[in-house]
């Protein structure tokens, strides 16, 4: 499908094609975390209030004001993720077992970043282009939870122009435009011959697709103290998508339903705001800690309604919830040309119950460990490092998919991510 607006189409195709690789889960429900390598090490603690480098603007768009030179990063993550599920006792109300196994559904990825930063007269101005949202999970076609999902995709491209002034030595505010992009493909097994007293012998196959642009803004105020250290408050809005596209059905040869015709279909996603508050203390003049608190506003998910020309609305809910992440971190500058990081991080789950868990966005809790380091290699460019663990745990799937209530998939799912994050930083 293609996109309408034929500049936005190149741009991201020229620019950004990386960021159509496979994505994974790593924050909260499908949000992406994953925007600065430095930050990384730290488990993004002090993220809002941490100016390493330009990499900020996408934490805290005021903290462009730190920066005299012009700056230029590329950074990249990959992410390896499991989402391992073991059938307990999937079945179909009144009929029996459904049959099938289980499997790891989660793909190993990649999530670039670009920053770009300048300054003219008293103002400063920043680009970032980056993926917040996405998440790739793809399972066997015969797995037990077929009937619920085979392949999901989320896919988002993010460019944010940013603008920052002091509004004294101590004060910077700065505001910034997103323009996003959104792509949602939907797949699974349809259980036809359930209609004919025949379930799990006559499957048919569902694949959605539907793609849309929507906007939001970022704010920013970035106080500096009087020993060097920082404290910094961010906001980033919700962004609603209205996201249209196709629906193609596979069915058996006795379907003959116009419900199951080829058709359009539209759909509204609300992506979450968010809010940060960080700070960075400077213990002396190698060491500084750093801490933040981020609230994030999922229970602006509260369904996934599908529209069909042809067929009733498909309503699947999800009720998320609101949650806070905490981390906190260190920094300790080692010599002149290494600076190494270690950060930790709580970041709770939106998902509300059991029931409300499905297998195309199998989250849970996490907790993070991480370690950096950054290597100057010249006295304008800058090499950064970092290596992450999430430790997930085990959750119970008990979902009823919208279309077939009767087919319920029951059973655990142990999550846990590694990321490795490297990005080149050039002053110029």
């Amino acid at each position: 499908m293609k996109l309408k607006n034929q500049w936005f189409e190149a741009l991201l195709g020229g620019c950004f094609v990386l960021s159509f690789l496979p994505t994974a889960l790593q924050a909260s429900g499908f949000a992406l975390i994953e925007q600065s390598a430095s930050a990384q090490g730290l488990s993004y603690a002090g993220a809002a209030a941490n100016p390493e480098d330009v990499s900020i603007m996408w934490f805290n768009p005021a903290g462009l004001t730190q920066f005299e030179n012009n700056q230029m990063i590329l950074a990249g993550h990959i992410v390896k993720p499991v989402a391992d599920f073991t059938n307990q006792d999937s079945r179909i109300d009144g009929i029996g077992e459904l049959y099938g196994k289980g499997g790891n559904g989660a793909k190993t990825s990649f999530v670039p970043n670009f920053y770009w930063k300048t300054r003219y007269q008293n103002l400063d101005f920043g680009l970032g282009v980056n993926v917040p949202f996405g998440s790739t999970v793809e399972y066997d076609d015969d797995w037990v939870g077929r009937y619920h999902a085979v392949y999901t995709s989320t896919k988002t491209i993010n460019i944010n122009p940013a603008v920052a002034f002091k509004l004294n030595d101590a004060v910077s505010f700065g505001v910034g435009l997103n323009v996003q992009y959104i792509d949602v493909n939907l797949t699974q097994k349809v259980d036809f011959g359930l209609a004919v007293g025949q379930a799990q012998q006559f499957d048919g196959y569902a694949d959605l697709q539907a793609d849309g642009i929507g906007y939001g803004v970022n704010l920013g105020f970035l106080y500096e103290l009087e020993n060097d250290g920082f404290i910094g408050l961010s906001y980033r809005s919700q962004v609603s998508h209205t996201a249209k596209g196709e629906a193609d059905f596979m069915t058996p040869a006795f379907v003959a339903s116009t419900e199951y015709a080829d058709q359009n279909i539209s759909a509204k996603v609300s992506l979450p705001a968010s809010v940060s508050l960080s700070s960075l203390y400077p213990i002396n003049q190698k060491i500084n800690l750093l801490a933040d608190i981020t609230w994030t506003g999922w229970s602006s998910f509260d369904e996934l309604r599908i529209t069909f020309d042809n067929k009733p609305d498909s309503v699947q809910p999800e009720e998320w919830e609101d949650v806070i992440r905490y981390s906190l971190g260190v920094t300790y500058q080692y010599s002149p040309k290494w600076i190494v990081r270690s950060g930790i991080a709580l970041d709770s789950t939106p998902i509300p119950s059991d029931e409300l868990r499905t297998p195309r966005i199998p989250d849970s809790n996490r907790k993070w460990l991480s370690f950096g380091a950054s290597y100057q290699m010249k006295e304008n460019m800058r090499i950064d490092m970092a290596y992450s663990h999430l430790r997930g745990g085990t959750e119970t799937i008990y979902a009823r998919h919208a279309d077939t209530p009767t087919h319920i998939l029951h059973g655990e799912v142990e999550t846990k991510v590694d990321i490795l994050s490297a990005q080149l930083v050039w002053n110029y």
